[in-house]
């Protein structure tokens, strides 16, 4: 990604483990920091939707991205980012694309438990795959094995034990758990035209991860507020803060720290650690909801290894602080 800041976006040097004690600690200050700022942030999320609770979504995503809006803000103040060439019609797209990304997954937690959505938010190669295909893109045969192994896993995991979940969401099975799976069809379909439009404005133009960032967030923060007032919504909104204001604003703290530390560690690790990490995380925070809110889906996990495990490879080909921190961040 020559255009998404590559290694120009770095900070400093990069460490490598001949600097000793230094990278460790680097090393386990960046992973630690992922990790509790995203498990926290999947915690609150199954909390907020568990139990008959729901989130609006546009509540969740003016409070959130206007949280984010701000981090990005002080991070590129900070880094002194020159201003992105990218055209604002450009971002405010993307903003549009993402919008619909984060509506469709968010809303999909109304239909299925916490954990499906964490896996099934694990295809975004495919998606991302046929909207690059679309755009003139060309894959090796290896990327196509990556994607049905997949797909395997996917329905590994949803065949796997019953449909239904033995608590008070017990709703959320059969029929129910079918819409879901179309939200987060539609969510997934919206993330691949988001990732792959980004690949093909960073090809031509110069962002740098926080002014992307930035951008996008206050494009979702303004959407989320007009859609809000057009819905007369707005009433409502003040209302959900009442509810629920403690968990929207924890969800967008986690959130924005755990966007910082993605930064953090691809500036002094690279790309790749950075999403091998992302990987991990992802696996944890799914064994951790599991663990805390769905003990009966236990034996649902040995499908989640190859949907997890044929990730890797995708996150090894984003290369670019730009790049690799947009694609983490809107798992």
């Amino acid at each position: 990604m020559s255009g998404g800041g590559g290694e120009q976006d770095d900070v400093g040097k990069q460490l490598t483990p001949a600097d000793g004690a230094l990278y460790w600690k680097w090393l386990a200050f960046c992973f630690s920091g992922i990790m509790f700022s995203f498990i926290l942030y999947g915690l609150f999320m199954e909390y907020a939707t568990s139990g008959g609770r729901k989130l609006h979504e546009f509540s969740l995503i003016f409070v959130t991205s206007t949280l984010y809006t701000t981090t990005a803000y002080v991070g590129k103040t900070l880094r002194g980012e020159k201003p992105s060439t990218v055209p604002t019609y450009k971002l405010f797209f993307v903003a549009m694309l993402s919008m619909g990304s984060t509506f469709f997954s968010v809303r999909s937690l109304r239909y299925v438990i916490f954990p499906v959505q964490v896996l099934a938010k694990s295809c975004k190669p495919i998606p991302v795959m046929i909207m690059g295909a679309f755009l003139g893109k060309h894959y090796p045969l290896k990327k196509y094995l990556n994607v049905v192994a997949i797909v395997i896993g996917i329905a590994l995991y949803m065949l796997g034990g019953d449909a239904v979940k033995a608590d008070a969401d017990s709703g959320k099975g059969g029929v129910t758990m079918a819409i879901g799976c179309v939200m987060l069809a539609l969510s997934l379909s919206f993330d691949g035209a988001t990732g792959a439009y980004e690949d093909k404005i960073m090809q031509k133009d110069h962002v740098g991860p926080f002014e992307l960032m930035f951008n996008i967030q206050l494009g979702k923060a303004i959407l989320a507020f007009l859609s809000l007032v057009i819905l007369d919504e707005v009433g409502y909104f003040f209302v959900m803060v009442r509810e629920t204001g403690p968990v929207l604003l924890a969800l967008g703290l986690t959130g924005a720290m755990g966007q910082v530390f993605i930064f953090v560690t691809i500036a002094r690790f690279g790309a790749l650690t950075c999403s091998l990490i992302g990987l991990g995380r992802k696996i944890v925070t799914l064994i951790v909801s599991i663990i805390v809110y769905a003990a009966a889906e236990r034996e649902r996990c040995p499908g989640g290894a190859p949907a997890f495990g044929r990730t890797t490879p995708t996150f090894q080909r984003r290369r670019g602080a730009a790049a690799v921190a947009s694609w983490m961040f809107r798992g």
